[in-house]
């Protein structure tokens, strides 16, 4: 496990809170890239909240045809079946994110990401993070 592997993920906030609350142990993606199991991921949660909630392990990335992954996660994705095909329409392949070690953190505000990072914007789907921007997260969350 790579446990010095960095992400940070946006993530709609009703799918970000069910994550925390543990509702949610699976976040879909219709695509992501490759990191390693074990690496953490900083979950931001979009506006209205717009900050950075929680931290998790990614346990494993899987990687199937929709009707694959609905078959395997139903349960553990807080989601419709509607909304679960809703989202990956017209997708022959998919992306299943499987979390473990969800750790709720005091919630490091948009202003303070983009100083820390010195970004202006949040992606969309999730970028990799230095060792150094992990720490000032972590660091923040200790103030």
């Amino acid at each position: 496990m790579d446990t010095d592997a960095h992400a940070m993920i946006s993530i709609r906030s009703n799918h970000a809170a069910n994550i925390v609350e543990g509702a949610k142990t699976v976040e879909l993606r219709r695509r992501f890239m490759p990191l390693p199991d074990g690496s953490r991921l900083w979950i931001y949660a979009t506006l209205p909240i717009g900050a950075l909630v929680a931290t998790a392990n990614v346990f494993a990335i899987d990687y199937d045809a929709p009707q694959a992954l609905w078959a395997r996660y139903k349960d553990e994705v807080a989601v419709s079946e509607i909304l679960f095909f809703d989202y990956f329409g017209g997708c022959d392949m998919g992306c299943a994110i499987r979390l473990a070690n969800v750790e709720p953190i005091t919630p490091v505000p948009l202003a303070s990401i983009r100083k820390i990072r010195g970004v202006s914007h949040i992606p969309q789907v999730a970028t990799k993070i230095t060792y150094v921007e992990a720490k000032q997260f972590e660091r923040y969350g200790q103030a």
